[in-house]
């Protein structure tokens, strides 16, 4: 049975961390981090929704201070509290050691699979940005047509239409990889190692280890203590586990609903756009 830390790990909105690992404390920043170990510690402290960790200094030495700001009041009062009460205890007599020159500083580097995670969150950020651009430009553009009514409509409806193409691409990628990589990629036993939370839903976190001896993560929201999971020879972090019948036929009709809903959303919205610019619509805006 594995024991975990009951001392919580604090995050603030830049997303710096600090928690508590092998008796040491680990602030991460960018591209940086400091391993502060537990004899370097003189005192921590919250103050508020910060914490200051204080190093130890020889007598007429100004402390050195690590700090973390902007984080979960609540969850610095408790780190605070729970490292406090496992700092090691000191001989009063004794001079105090220069808490600095324990504390080890290194870079931060990505890794393939966080670098593949970050350029994806980006490509998604573009890509809502340009299709909110493109829908707020013509939404302005056929405002000052004098068609306010159906300015509102293509700001409101034409991206859910987008959204469902976008969701439906996605649906269709995934279910060509589950024909492709049974057949053509490289099938693997997979165990798992806990759960996570994707996207508000819970899934079972299964690890497998690619031909390359490098161990990798699939998810999964069922299955038992070990499943087949099936990669992509060449880029072993694409991964699939196999579906059943079921499950793909479902999948089958959730993407060409997607496709046809999205398609038929954006067809009535180009239908409304031309219409206010070629005919327009008596009644509305200027005559």
């Amino acid at each position: 049975m594995s024991l975990t830390s009951p001392i919580p790990v604090l995050h603030n909105s830049g997303g710096s961390t600090l928690r508590y690992e092998d008796g040491a404390l680990l602030l991460s920043r960018s591209g940086e981090e400091a391993r502060i170990p537990l004899p370097a510690i003189a005192r921590i402290r919250a103050e508020g929704r910060a914490v200051a960790v204080e190093l130890t200094a020889p007598a007429g030495a100004a402390p050195a201070v690590h700090r973390l700001d902007d984080v979960s009041e609540a969850a610095a009062a408790l780190f605070a509290d729970a490292v406090t009460a496992v700092l090691p205890e000191r001989d009063a007599g004794a001079e105090p050691a220069d808490g600095s020159a324990l504390v080890v500083v290194r870079a931060l580097t990505e890794t393939p699979d966080e670098e593949r995670r970050r350029r994806s969150r980006r490509r998604t950020r573009i890509g809502i940005a340009s299709a909110g651009s493109v829908f707020l430009a013509l939404a302005l553009a056929v405002g000052i047509h004098g068609q306010p009514i159906v300015a509102l409509l293509t700001l409101l409806v034409g991206p859910v239409g987008a959204a469902s193409l976008a969701y439906a691409w996605m649906g269709v990628e995934d279910l060509y990889l589950q024909w492709y990589l049974p057949r053509r990629g490289i099938t693997v036993q997979a165990r798992r190692v806990g759960q996570s939370r994707i996207a508000g839903g819970t899934f079972q976190t299964y690890v497998y280890t690619d031909l390359h001896g490098e161990s990798r993560t699939a998810h999964h929201r069922g299955g038992g203590a070990t499943v087949e999971v099936a990669y992509h020879p060449d880029k072993p972090h694409i991964v699939r586990i196999p579906e059943s019948g079921g499950q793909k036929a479902g999948s089958v009709a959730v993407a060409v609903f997607l496709i046809l809903f999205g398609l038929l959303v954006e067809l009535a919205t180009v239908y409304l756009l031309y219409a206010a610019f070629v005919d327009g619509y008596p009644g509305y805006g200027p005559s």
